[in-house]
């Protein structure tokens, strides 16, 4: 995790261009899921117990404006629809029209498991007509809630629309730091199958192009 968030301008762009090379590169990344609708694969990075995973849909039935509003933009307010455990969250900072910081809870809902806390910055940026790129790093802006754990996050999202027009690739890295007691070994072992089914709500989510909502204009 960053220490604090310093001089964040400075290193949004080598943030970004690291999780574009990632995201449209696949390999080094060991496959652990390869099906025509969905491939989930991981790789180990330098320094770091916990494997960054990736995971890509090749189709989801909208264009990237409307994936990447309700994937990212909205994110506090869908983010529920799939990942379950997520339990809130807010703004805490706007930093200008291409960065915010976040904050979300978790609430696993299993004995024995204390819920976690998350404080990200997000990064978004529009590298070409119908292709937007999200990165998302772990800062120390605001402390853990009492009784929680700090996830210690890494994230990016690449939404490219189709030659369709209608539809979209949808790429995500997601490498997750529990916190506590929670050992690296098994966060690798449980994430491929977390994972496909995150990917898959997030299809289910924009079938037929997603809620009326995102199609219209905010407010």
């Amino acid at each position: 995790m960053e220490p604090r968030l310093g001089p964040w301008a400075e290193r949004a762009q080598p943030w970004l261009a690291q999780d574009h090379a990632l995201l449209t590169d696949a390999s080094g990344f060991r496959s652990r899921v390869d099906r025509p609708d969905l491939q989930v694969g991981s790789r180990p990075m330098p320094g770091d117990p916990n494997h960054l995973f990736r995971w890509r849909l090749p189709c989801v039935a909208a264009p990237a404006e409307i994936v990447f509003e309700g994937f990212v933009s909205r994110l506090l307010e869908y983010h529920k629809q799939w990942t379950r455990e997520f339990a809130g969250g807010h703004v805490v900072e706007v930093l200008g029209p291409d960065a915010r910081i976040l904050y979300q809870r978790f609430e696993p809902g299993v004995p024995g498991i204390k819920p976690r806390d998350l404080c990200s910055l997000e990064l978004v940026r529009e590298l070409a007509p119908g292709v937007k790129l999200a990165s998302f790093r772990s800062v120390d802006r605001l402390p853990p809630e009492p009784g929680y754990e700090r996830i210690d996050w890494w994230g990016a999202a690449l939404c490219t629309t189709l030659k369709d027009g209608k539809t979209s690739e949808l790429v995500y890295l997601d490498r997750e730091n529990q916190g506590g007691r929670f050992p690296a070994w098994l966060m690798n072992r449980m994430m491929p199958k977390y994972l496909v089914l995150q990917a898959e709500q997030v299809r289910r989510f924009f079938a037929d192009g997603g809620p009326r909502e995102l199609h219209e204009p905010r407010e």
